[in-house]
């Protein structure tokens, strides 16, 4: 997955388009180049707020596209397995945040400077110029874990019609074909269940449901079929923490991505000591005691 590189002597463009579009064609394309790589345990996650899924942006497309390809081809030449999650944030000013990061979602901290070793890398010397171009920032966190996240900002200007109901001719979204898989879904409260059933049901994947620890444990034991497992932590019987420490030990190449609707940043890092490959937010939690 190279991406072309466009001169930076070129004119910037700046016009209307939709955000939300445009991160799923990003996200259509990388999809399409992990299938022909053959990079099928890695999950590729957009994340973005649901009520600005018609917001237009004032800015070159082409180069924020460009932008995102950069960063993700440089992240998933690093990376075979777990997830990758890239999308924005509002941050408290309204100021839009860009991220891609290879496991989870953290919060920016550290600004990239002009001796930082990761500009060695080209991907990332073209994102640099890039964003510069377009009037925004980059900078880098890096956890002692070694999972990175890539952020930033452009200048981009709301559209005078922003908040229009429906964009026309909406492309199809392209979904990948996982219609050979099976994904074994550990989750106690029914209606999050659904919800990744949901997500999941355009991938024609094969979804299981065990509702304990205890019992994924033993699921996984008996069904060799099992190609990536979706864990919850907070389970009766057995926890997540424990059923993904008992699962590795007797299948440690099994991708295992823990699904929580808490705050990531207490959770992390067990999920991680407990063998993890990644880490997701839930959207909606629903009380278990209801």
């Amino acid at each position: 997955m190279s991406p072309k590189v466009t001169s930076t002597a070129e004119r910037v463009d700046r016009q209307d388009f939709y955000l939300y579009k445009t991160l799923k064609k990003i996200h259509a394309r990388v999809q399409s180049d992990l299938q022909k790589l053959e990079k099928l345990n890695l999950l590729l996650v957009l994340n973005t707020p649901g009520s600005l899924e018609h917001f237009m942006i004032h800015t070159d497309q082409r180069y924020f596209q460009e932008i995102f390809h950069h960063l993700l081809n440089h992240v998933l030449k690093q990376a075979d397995k777990g997830c990758i999650e890239f999308g924005y944030k509002l941050l408290e000013n309204d100021q839009f945040c860009f991220y891609v990061n290879d496991q989870g979602t953290s919060q920016p901290r550290q600004a990239i400077n002009g001796h930082d070793s990761h500009e060695t890398n080209l991907s990332l010397l073209c994102v640099k110029e890039l964003v510069k171009q377009l009037g925004g920032k980059t900078w880098i966190e890096s956890l002692p874990d070694q999972v990175s996240s890539y952020w930033f900002t452009v200048d981009i200007q709301p559209a005078n019609h922003s908040m229009q109901t429906e964009p026309e001719n909406l492309e199809m979204v392209q979904h990948p074909d996982w219609s050979d898989k099976t994904i074994l879904i550990v989750e106690d409260v029914y209606n999050n269940f659904l919800l990744l059933e949901t997500i999941l049901q355009p991938t024609k994947a094969r979804v299981i449901n065990v509702e304990n620890g205890l019992k994924a444990v033993n699921t996984v034991k008996r069904n060799e079929s099992i190609d990536f497992v979706l864990m919850d932590l907070r389970l009766p019987v057995l926890d997540g923490f424990e059923a993904t420490s008992r699962i590795k030990a007797f299948k440690p190449w099994l991708p295992i991505i823990a699904v929580s609707a808490y705050n990531m940043g207490e959770e992390y890092a067990r999920c991680i000591e407990a063998g993890c490959d990644a880490m997701k937010k839930l959207f909606h939690h629903y009380d278990k005691d209801k």
